[in-house]
This record gives structure tokens, C-alpha cells and sequence, in this order.
């Protein structure tokens, strides 16, 4: 397998928004680091939707309680040199580093990074973010003194919106009372949530029968305020308020930390725009110790994104993965599953090492 080149690399995935990788060789970098005050990637340039940017990674060093130079670990940094734009707006910057092991010929990857950007022309260098990297033995090619890095860059622009439909309906769902609504959700807590229920059949089918049933259920003229109420077991009052602030406005707040448990409930219900939605934002933010449980969630869900992403993450990752419970699970309850993850990578050690199999009654059976 050969080694990594330099060069941009524009990478598209299934969920739409566009990603950049951008390799830097850093040649002899072993051969010169006591040399050097400093290490500065070529630029590269990030153009997409209308919005022209140059960019550049740089190696700067931490010194010590004495003032001396520290080799290890590094500030690896990414830098956005200058900016061209017809309109200044808000966006999103999602990045993410690498280095290369070239013992195991894989990229050993970084944490995602998040900074929100205000897009505007100018030519003045800001940096978005840095992260501490030892380069160390397994990094350096033995030959040459080389080391790889990479960075994975993405922009997405955030929409201002002016009177629009999204917020006018986010409006109307802060406004809707018991009195104004005409259907009352709860879940499994204790709060109630009015709403309105010709837009939630509108915007779910399994929503829609079960008004139909639940107002076929409901006889006589006059009916009480308990008698409006529709109960939607297994969603807690976080989730639900979430779901119908999906159904009013296409938006979710918070995303990151509950969209594994919303996007079962996107399929469900039929809301197959927040089932995206939740496996967009799942595939940004696997983790060593996530991943098994996120394969298990793209499996049963049919979610081909998350997965395909999942088992390229155990492939660019095998040596951060260690053994888990939902490893264990995995081995038992979906053994394809298993085999198609190791085969993506994790080789057979992730088998091997697993501790005692866990008890029917820990796995929940």
C-alpha cells in the first residue's frame, strides 16, 4: 500500500453537504524539527457555494516551565488565510486532523471541531482552531524522515431567515395553548403538549391514523379537556418537544446530543426529513466509543450513510477502537454485522480480546 500525497481531495458523502481533505507531507520532518522554529503547509483553496477561501495548516511548539522548546506534542493548527464572498453570512465550520501511522499504513484521526464563522471578505489570516499531536516513531517513515497530516474541512452556510414559514410555525407552536390547540400530546413524563392536528397529519402518516382512531374513540358532542389528549408512548417530554418542534420548523435544537434516540422515532413516525437529519449529524461525530452502538442503530434502521461511514471510521481507525459491552452485543445478536466490521479493519483482535460474554440478563434478553 502506498503511502499518502499531498494534494486536495474533494470527498462527497450521501448526506449532501461537501467535505475537503487536504494532505501535507511534511518531508523530513524528523530529519529537521531541531532545526525549524516553525512548519507552514502550502495553501490550498476551499471553493463552494459561491464562497472563495484559502487556507493553510501550520506546526507550531510548546515550550516548557524553563522557556525550553518542547518537541512533543505539537500545535497543529488550521488557518484561514483570506476570504472572497458577495454577501458577508453566518456559517458553520466542522474540521478534523489526522496523522499517518506508517507501521499499520492508517490515518490515526482527531476529535470533529466545531466554530461558528462569519463569512466576509478580507485578507487577514484567522485561526479557527488547533489541536495537540504527538508525532512520534509509528508517524515518521524511516527512510525519509517524512510525516503525513491531514485536515478534513467543511463549510456550511446558515441561512438568515426573515419572516419565514419555518419561523412563523415556530411561533405558532411557543403560542399554542390548550385553548387555541385542538389535541393534546404527552408522553411517558408529565408535561402536556398542545398542537395543532391537522399539521401533525400533514406532516406524519402514523400521526394521522392515530388521530383518526383516537378521534373516532371519542364520542358525544361535548368533550372534556382529557378527552383532546393523545398519548404517545416511549418518548420522553425532551424527545417529544423535539419532535414537534421538527414537525413545526424542519429544525431540532441541541442535535448532537439526542440524535440517536430521535432518529428511531423518525422512523416510526414516518418523518423521514428528521431521520436524515439525525444520521447527517450521527456520521459527523463517531467516536472510538460510539461506533459499535451507531453500526447497531444504521443497521437496524436501514440508515446506508451512518453505516457506510461507521465501518469507514473502524477502518481509518482500528487502533483507537477497544472493546465494549456493544461489541459484545454486536458478537451475539448480529454477528454479520460483526464479521463486516472486522473485515472493514478491526481484524480479529477486537474477537480475541473481548473479556466473558455477558449474561442474558445484562444484554437485556
Amino acid at each position: 500500500m502506498a503511502g499518502p500525497s499531498s494534494g486536495v481531495e474533494l470527498l462527497v458523502p450521501a448526506v449532501s453537504d461537501i467535505i475537503f481533505k487536504y494532505t501535507w507531507v511534511i518531508e523530513k520532518y524528523s530529519h529537521v524539527i531541531n532545526k525549524r522554529d516553525s512548519f507552514d503547509s502550502p495553501t490550498f483553496d476551499f471553493n463552494v457555494n459561491g464562497v472563495q477561501t484559502r487556507w493553510n495548516m501550520s506546526i507550531r511548539f510548546w515550550r516548557g516551565p524553563e522557556g525550553k522548546r518542547l518537541n512533543n506534542p505539537v500545535v497543529l493548527c488550521l488557518n484561514m488565510l483570506n476570504c472572497s464572498i458577495e454577501e458577508p453570512k453566518q456559517a458553520r465550520v466542522r474540521f478534523q486532523f489526522g496523522v499517518y501511522n506508517v507501521e499499520i499504513k492508517q490515518w490515526e484521526m482527531c476529535h470533529v471541531s466545531r466554530v461558528a464563522l462569519h463569512l466576509q471578505n478580507t485578507n487577514e489570516m484567522l485561526s479557527l482552531g488547533y489541536r495537540d499531536l504527538s508525532i512520534l516513531e509509528r508517524h515518521t517513515e524511516s527512510s525519509s524522515g517524512d510525516v503525513s497530516v491531514f485536515i478534513k474541512l467543511q463549510i456550511v452556510q446558515t441561512e438568515e431567515e426573515h419572516h419565514s414559514l419555518s419561523q412563523d410555525l415556530a411561533r405558532m407552536l411557543s403560542h399554542v395553548s390548550e385553548n387555541t390547540g385542538d389535541i393534546i400530546l404527552q408522553g411517558d413524563g408529565e408535561r402536556k403538549f398542545a398542537a395543532h392536528s391537522c399539521l401533525l397529519s400533514a406532516r406524519s402518516p402514523v400521526l394521522a391514523t392515530m388521530i383518526k382512531i383516537h378521534e373516532q374513540q371519542v364520542t358525544g358532542e361535548m368533550h372534556d379537556k382529557q378527552d383532546k389528549c393523545l398519548e404517545l408512548p416511549g418518548l420522553g417530554d425532551e424527545t417529544l418537544q423535539e419532535v414537534l418542534r421538527y414537525i413545526y420548523t424542519d429544525h431540532v435544537d441541541n442535535l448532537d446530543t439526542i440524535a440517536s434516540t430521535l432518529l428511531p422515532v423518525g422512523e416510526n413516525y414516518h418523518l423521514p426529513g428528521l431521520k436524515l437529519l439525525c444520521e447527517r449529524t450521527l456520521v459527523e461525530t463517531i467516536r472510538p466509543e460510539s461506533v459499535a452502538s451507531l453500526l447497531l442503530l444504521a443497521d437496524q434502521f436501514e440508515c446506508d450513510s451512518l453505516k457506510r461511514a461507521a465501518l469507514a471510521y473502524c477502518e481509518d481507525n482500528a487502533t483507537n477502537i477497544k472493546k465494549s459491552l456493544a461489541w459484545k452485543v454486536m458478537e451475539i445478536v448480529n454477528p454479520d454485522l460483526f464479521t463486516e466490521a472486522c473485515e472493514a479493519g478491526l481484524g480479529s483482535s477486537i474477537s480475541s480480546n473481548l473479556d466473558s460474554l455477558p449474561s442474558d440478563t445484562e444484554l437485556g434478553l
